[in-house]
């Protein structure tokens, strides 16, 4: 692995390899050192761990946003399916509340979308939402009798007022088209979240990732509460064997 110009397998093997030539076993229980302690130790690995350290960073914020946009996708694939259980049968209340749910995870997905990245296949799961949308709009116009508009970065309104209009001319009408618009919502979101898909290999990458940096963190940090002990240790033994000497003239 590399941080800049800086190779960490190289900066930890060179300084293994001084604790392997010394003929000093010092170990130490100390577990943690910062920056600054670091520092005082070895510049380099001080240097190496800061790198480290943002790269850390770097890889928790974007399991944080995948993390955000799976569990938007949850939510949305949960109320598509209460969505997709209406019926003609169904009262303008329940109608109202299942289409209040999905925009209200659509809208959510979409913003959560943003931040997690191309990598998760996102652009994909996005255009499947997008594609439900525009069947909804079929024959044009159906949108906005059934109170559903659509804005210009893809997230979705609905007035009650339409919708209520919808349903009093035809609840079994309303009801079908709604069925087949969460039907293909819920597919977008299954396949998204499906194990083997984009969103979970990357997901487990980054995962895999987050490990080797945290292996990484502590393999200099004990590298360098190694060399610190080796350090103090020569320095102690120096002291005595000049003190004995003067004490013997």
């Amino acid at each position: 692995m590399r941080t800049g110009n800086i190779s960490v397998d190289s900066v930890l093997a060179q300084a293994q390899a001084k604790l392997a030539s010394s003929t000093q076993q010092a170990t130490s229980t100390d577990k943690s050192a910062d920056t600054e302690a670091l520092g005082k130790i070895s510049p380099v690995l001080a240097q190496v761990q800061e790198r480290i350290t943002a790269q850390a960073q770097t890889v928790t914020a974007s399991l944080s946003a995948l993390g955000s946009f799976k569990s938007g996708l949850a939510d949305l694939g949960t109320a598509a399916k209460g969505l997709a259980t209406l019926s003609a049968s169904s009262t303008p209340e329940a109608i109202q509340s299942a289409l209040t749910k999905l925009v209200t995870a659509y809208n959510a997905t979409l913003k959560s979308s943003a931040a997690a990245g191309n990598d998760a296949g996102t652009s994909r799961t996005l255009r499947a939402l997008d594609n439900a949308v525009d069947a909804l709009d079929t024959p044009r116009g159906n949108l906005a009798k059934l109170g559903i508009g659509r804005q210009t970065d893809g997230a979705l309104t609905l007035d009650s007022s339409a919708l209520g209009k919808a349903v009093a001319s035809g609840a079994a009408g309303v009801a079908a088209s709604l069925s087949v618009f969460a039907n293909s919502v819920s597919g977008a979101s299954t396949e998204a979240l499906a194990d083997d898909g984009r969103l979970s290999n990357t997901l487990e990458r980054l995962g895999n990732r987050s490990q080797a940096l945290k292996d990484q963190q502590a393999a200099v940090l004990s590298t360098a509460t190694r060399l610190s002990a080796v350090s103090s240790a020569g320095s102690s033994l120096s002291a005595m064997a000049l003190a004995a000497y003067r004490n013997a003239g």
